[in-house]
């Protein structure tokens, strides 16, 4: 999870919007795994079997499952023996749920929870002195408090219920689909999978319109809930290393902006590269910014000796760092172990946890040098429930290399919707000299495809979208686009639209619509 990072943009206090009008998108059903040994969550593509991690959960959880409640993730810890609530966006434990009523569970079970009323059911075929007793539990996912109802009789390694409330498990002995009476724990059998016997079995998960999912022998199946026949979906491998897919379930997907930058040409005076951030939510939030200049190989004349300064929404200082070994030793041990070290030894860098609020970050050169740089905020607390709400970054706008790139990446399992907008007009109401008369915003993916351009907002038939959010710009001038961005890196191009090349200071900026980022 913290490789590949992509440099990404902060935004400029004064225009930084209000966000509580902001509308939240509900984003589409999502097939999510969870990894035996490996402890990863991972998301799967449901026509392929194609999987991908999410990231890690943070300590070992063996032979676990996976459930999920109130568009909320859980697993079986037979260590802790607790329920575990895990985040979506970033696979980490959240919180654990001690287990009442239940203790020594072993093998690989799983669990499942009914839709309806939220009671869950947990299985287990090994007692706490490995005896293959296979104990059927249910249990309550708000206390913790669980009691045995009974055996099922027969070894099962996935459990998952159906819409209509009917519980389904799957057997690896005997290789058949069963249903579980819910009262007694009781299995009885459907059909055979038509697989040879002892294949193992990882998952079982009900998606859209019922469909019967299974990770069997690491590959994804269908299963024909009226007979158990198993359908391959791909030949392609849930495999990650030793770690195969174990726990399989469907449920709302969720993603955050992990982390934006700008690249400006940094001058003097007004013309140092200036971002902003809002971050929204509780808990407090972990970031860590960066001034960045001569590791930047791709453009001549980078800031040879960044200095970046953080202010708070009341302009007061709060830190300020010019070359990133200067930080204390703890904070490097941090940074480090984020992979965010700059390569180096003038670029800054700064780790704090901040409360939701309005935040200000300068960059100039430490030596009262100019050149091209990057103001960077990284989230190093994806999954908290807090988010990186809105940012945005103001540099001069010139030709050539010199124009302002701002970029993000989203990460997760969800795309988020982002508003994007490259305002230069509007910057003359808050005295700011030389404000770019014409911005045009060109939005690109990580391969360099152009997503969409704007030159005038109002030519962009999102008007309505944008006044709704309360983010019009003052001025026609000003460009906006709003797009649904899928987990990725993507950058914002801002140039004047003039084919001359017109100059002067502009902002582009990065709005969040998205609220479920947990």
């Amino acid at each position: 999870m913290k490789k590949n990072l992509l440099v990404v943009a902060a935004a400029i206090m004064g225009l930084a919007a209000c966000l509580t009008s902001l509308s939240a998108q509900t984003p589409p059903q999502a097939l999510f795994g969870i990894t035996l040994f490996g402890n990863e969550l991972v998301l799967i593509d449901p026509a392929t079997g194609a999987a991908t991690s999410i990231g890690s959960l943070g300590e070992p959880v063996t032979g676990s499952g996976l459930a999920t409640r109130g568009n909320k993730l859980y697993t079986y810890n037979p260590t802790k023996n607790a329920i575990q609530e895990i985040s979506r966006v970033s696979g980490k434990v959240l919180r654990d749920i001690p287990l009442v009523g239940v203790t020594g569970l072993k093998g690989e079970g799983d669990l499942a929870i009914r839709p309806s009323d939220g009671v869950g059911f947990l299985f287990s075929p090994l007692n706490a002195s490995a005896q293959p007793t296979n104990d059927f539990y249910t249990f309550n996912v708000g206390t913790g408090i669980a009691s045995r109802l009974g055996t099922t009789g027969v070894a099962l390694h996935a459990l998952a219920f159906r819409s209509d409330g009917a519980l389904f498990a799957l057997a690896k002995g005997d290789s058949s689909l069963y249903t579980v009476n819910q009262t007694t724990g009781a299995a009885q059998a459907v059909g055979n999978l038509g697989l040879k016997p002892g294949s193992p079995i990882g998952a079982l998960a009900f998606g859209p319109n019922d469909v019967l999912y299974a990770s069997i022998d690491d590959r994804l199946y269908t299963i024909n809930t009226a007979t158990g026949a198993a359908t391959v979906v791909s030949q392609t491998v849930l495999d990650f290393g030793f770690s195969s897919v174990s726990g399989l379930v469907f449920s709302l997907g969720a993603g955050t902006v992990r982390n934006m930058a700008a690249r400006v040409a940094v001058g003097t005076n007004e013309r140092v590269g200036i971002g902003g951030f809002i971050i929204r939510g509780t808990p407090a939030k972990t970031v860590v910014l960066r001034g960045v200049g001569p590791s930047i190989t791709t453009v001549p004349g980078t800031l040879a000796d960044p200095l970046i300064e953080l202010f708070d929404s009341q302009r007061r200082l709060i830190a300020l760092n010019d070359d990133h070994t200067s930080n204390s030793a703890a904070d490097m041990a941090q940074i480090k172990s984020l992979g965010l070290t700059p390569q180096n030894l003038k670029e800054s860098a700064l780790i704090r946890t901040l409360d939701a609020g309005n935040y200000t970050v300068h960059i100039r050169g430490a030596d009262g040098g100019t050149g091209v740089g990057l103001v960077e905020i990284y989230d190093a607390s994806i999954g908290s429930g807090s988010s990186l709400a809105n940012i945005s970054s103001r540099g001069f706008v010139g030709t050539g290399n010199n124009i302002l790139i701002g970029g993000l990446i989203v990460s997760g399992s969800a795309a988020q919707r982002v508003v994007v907008r490259a305002i230069g007009p509007d910057l003359a109401t808050f005295n700011v000299p030389n404000p770019l008369q014409d911005p045009f915003l060109d939005i690109r993916d990580a391969n360099g495809t152009s997503l969409g351009t704007n030159d005038n907002f109002g030519t962009g038939g999102q008007t309505a979208e944008l006044a709704a959010n309360g983010l019009t710009p003052g001025d026609s001038r000003n460009s906006a686009l709003i797009r649904d961005f899928p987990p990725g890196n993507y950058t914002a191009l801002v140039r004047g639209a003039n084919p001359t090349g017109s100059t002067g200071v502009a902002l582009v900026e990065f709005f969040n619509l998205t609220t479920d980022n947990q």
